[in-house]
């Protein structure tokens, strides 16, 4: 039974952490606060962070960044992509196109092209 609380405990503070990591990408993210916060040092923190989410801090800060930059690419086509780059922590484009590559497979400038034309194609087949 204890088992089963520390469990329920950990999977709670895992949750907020990552309720805080998404509400402040814009903002550096440092792991001893997410570790003060849990009242847990950072190594044991980042155990369990990664036991309980299959990511480390860093892997999930990562991922959740991209992906709310590429819907920020495909809402707003008119901000330049350097701008989202700047905005989401990459010191510029050229770093900010290589993680998003690596992750998604294709450039942001394609990706937002590529997402531009399936909206035109689903508003023409309206």
């Amino acid at each position: 039974m204890a088992i089963t609380n520390s469990k329920q405990v950990y999977l709670r503070l895992i949750n907020k952490a990552e309720d805080y990591i998404e509400q402040n990408l814009k903002r550096p993210i440092f792991l001893s606060d997410l570790a003060k916060n849990a009242h847990l040092s950072e190594f044991h923190f980042h155990r369990i962070f990664k036991k309980y989410s299959t990511e480390t801090v860093n892997e999930f800060v990562l991922r959740v960044k991209l992906e709310r930059a590429a819907i920020f690419l495909c809402v707003n086509p008119h901000i330049s992509i350097t701008t989202i780059a700047l905005d989401y922590g990459y010191s510029d484009s050229s770093s900010f196109s290589r993680s998003f590559k690596k992750h998604f497979g294709i450039s942001p400038l394609k990706y937002r092209k590529q997402q531009e034309l399936s909206r035109s194609v689903a508003g023409f087949m309206k």
